[in-house]
Formats: structure tokens, C-alpha cells, sequence
């Protein structure tokens, strides 16, 4: 069994899994992976168990050696490259089940308030959400509560016509969903986050409209 070593958050975790998606579809694979956040082992797990083949192990200190970052076209890019032979899938499938018990509208957009760990870190401004209610072209479904499964929120991006919400790991599945997105940046951290995954590759970043700030 191939042994990857990873490390980041819940959406790096996103983009990792798609960096090793096309080896986890052949063989069985372990990573083992650094979080400093212990609440959220259960979620990470959660997104590694969307490919069958991947074993997930936590390590209580990060690595020495190169490990798997949630980023593209960084300064590592070439290391993880070299070593592990990566070959990411920008738009990859998933065994995501019937999402027909939600009775959702045929056509619908997506918007999500929050954004981070606990959804406490990044928070559209009532005056945005309001916004965002009164231009929508189809009815929106408010995502982001503990009432949904990682698979379930997936299958219900997947279907939907738009997605708005602030940088994170639900705005990395809707463009590798294909579905286009309205991203909110809150500071340069957002903007460096997004850089390095969203408009790191022409494949997301197509789907992607960015705005900083609060106006919409």
C-alpha cells in the first residue's frame, strides 16, 4: 500500500484528495495527515472517505519530509510533483447517493453565510445576503449547517445553478463541480488562498468571480 503524507484544514484536505484522486481510483493508498485542529479529524475523514481507497491516519507532529499541501502551482508544487508523482483531477466524480428526500426545486442557486472553522471565521454582511436573495434568478438553498452529509452537500452543489459564498472548502467543490461561483474575499489571506487553488489553474478558475469586499 502507497503511504502519502498530507497536512492542512478542511479545505486543503479538498484539494489534496483531488491531487491524489486518480492514484486512490487505481490501488489503495494511506495518508497520513496533519491537522492542528483536532475538531476537525472527523470531517477531514469524512472528505477522504468520498474515495473508498483512501486510509486515513492523524499524526500528532507534521512531518520533516515533503507532504501533500492543499494548494497548486505553490512553491512545493515541484517537490510533490518529484516525489509522489501527482497528476491531480480538477473535476472529479463521486459516489454521492439520492439527494431526493431534500425536494429541491428543479432549478436552484446555492448560497452559504459561513465559512471556517465553525463557521465562525467568514460571514457575508446581512446587506450582502440580501443582495444575493433579491438578484437570484432561481430559488436559493442556504447551505452550511451539521444537518447535511459531505456527501449530500456535494450532490446538492453539484445540481445547483450558482454558488455564493466566502473562500473555503465548499467554494473549492463547487468549481471542481463545474458550477460557476461567486467567491467572497475577506483580507489577504482570502486572496492568497484563493490564488493558490482557485486561480492557480484555468480549470476552476473558470467558474470563479471573485469580489473583494462587501458590494455587490
Amino acid at each position: 500500500m502507497k503511504v502519502f503524507y498530507a497536512g492542512g484544514t478542511v479545505g486543503d484536505t479538498y484539494v489534496i484528495l483531488c491531487k491524489l484522486y486518480r492514484i486512490a481510483k487505481k490501488e489503495k493508498i494511506l495518508v497520513r495527515h496533519h491537522t492542528s485542529w483536532k475538531s476537525l479529524e472527523p470531517i477531514i475523514r469524512e472528505i477522504y472517505a468520498l474515495l473508498p481507497n483512501i486510509s486515513v491516519e492523524f499524526l500528532k507532529d507534521k512531518p520533516l519530509d515533503v507532504q501533500i499541501c492543499g494548494g497548486f502551482r505553490y512553491s512545493g508544487w515541484e517537490a510533490e510533483q518529484d516525489k509522489y508523482n501527482l497528476q491531480p483531477e480538477y473535476y472529479p466524480e463521486f459516489e454521492l447517493g439520492s439527494i431526493e428526500h431534500f425536494h429541491l426545486p428543479s432549478e436552484y442557486e446555492i448560497l452559504q453565510r459561513m465559512s471556517g472553522a465553525a463557521g465562525q471565521r467568514r460571514k457575508i454582511s446581512e446587506e450582502d445576503v440580501n443582495g444575493i436573495l433579491n438578484n437570484a434568478k432561481f430559488p436559493v438553498i442556504d447551505i452550511g449547517n451539521d444537518k447535511t452529509s459531505i456527501k449530500e452537500i456535494i450532490n446538492i452543489i453539484r445540481n445547483s445553478r450558482h454558488f455564493y459564498g466566502p473562500q473555503g472548502f465548499l467554494s473549492f467543490v463547487a468549481v471542481s463541480q463545474k458550477v460557476s461561483s461567486t467567491v467572497f474575499i475577506y483580507n489577504e489571506a482570502d486572496d492568497h488562498a484563493v490564488k493558490a487553488r482557485m486561480e492557480a489553474i484555468e480549470e476552476w478558475k473558470n467558474f470563479l468571480n471573485k469580489i473583494k469586499g462587501w458590494t455587490i
